[in-house]
């Protein structure tokens, strides 16, 4: 399956408070859906926000606690990198621009489980 420039962005921008799973199951259910081989945004069924980024931002993040702020981004990062890698631990640190054993620390930090077979 391929996945259309608007399905990467809608899979970056999906807060995916279900952590990989939640991704995964998107992923399965998408590709039922997707006609052609070729997974749009609208097979993936992800909610739309309404309004221009700082609009999503606002309403993503109720508070300003930098630490907070700081969590929610880096867990947006690190799951649209396991989902552009197809789940590889050493291609998502690549495009992170970490190394991989950072990328474990962090997933552990974040209560990010590996679900995807590397």
């Amino acid at each position: 399956m391929i996945f259309s420039d608007d399905a990467v962005s809608a899979i970056e921008r999906h807060n995916w408070p279900g952590n990989v799973r939640e991704l995964l199951n998107s992923v399965k259910r998408a590709t039922i859906m997707s006609e052609g081989g070729r997974i749009s945004a609208a097979d993936l069924a992800l909610p739309i926000k309404a309004g221009g980024a700082d609009e999503v931002l606002a309403s993503s993040l109720p508070d300003l606690d930098l630490r907070r702020v700081r969590e929610v981004a880096e867990r947006q990062a690190v799951l649209a990198a396991l989902a552009r890698s197809d789940g590889s631990i050493a291609k998502a640190a690549e495009l992170l621009g970490v190394s991989r054993p950072t990328l474990y620390d962090l997933m552990a930090r974040l209560a990010i489980r590996q679900h995807v077979a590397q």
